[in-house]
């Protein structure tokens, strides 16, 4: 398994989506998100305890599927990691930003 490889990518997608540089869209699952490219898409969710990364192809196949116990050797905090992207892009995919900045301006100075 290429691992070390997912660890990076997990890493780099917390990373963009936390400076706003990654878009993600909800799916048609409830808590699974998703952030897509040219020619692959990234879906992050939780299942059983467990946060859960797949690569998607461009016909829709799942070309691989991690959780963080599998990246536990190649990725410190594993399970926190995950969690933080899966927070990130949920708060991303449904415009919490936007939301906040919403509220505030409609409650005026205070």
């Amino acid at each position: 398994m290429s691992y070390p490889k997912i660890a990076k990518l997990v890493s780099a997608l917390l990373t963009q989506t936390s400076n706003g540089e990654l878009n993600w869209s909800q799916t048609e699952i409830s808590g699974m998100f998703q952030a897509s490219f040219p020619r692959y898409s990234v879906r992050i969710y939780p299942l059983n305890n467990d946060y859960i990364l797949q690569i998607i192809n461009e016909l829709g196949d799942i070309v691989e599927e991690v959780s963080d116990p599998d990246l536990n050797d190649v990725l410190s905090n594993s399970y926190q990691t995950m969690g933080n992207l899966h927070d990130a892009a949920r708060r991303n995919a449904m415009g919490v930003e936007s939301a906040l900045d919403d509220i505030l301006n409609s409650l005026g100075p205070f």
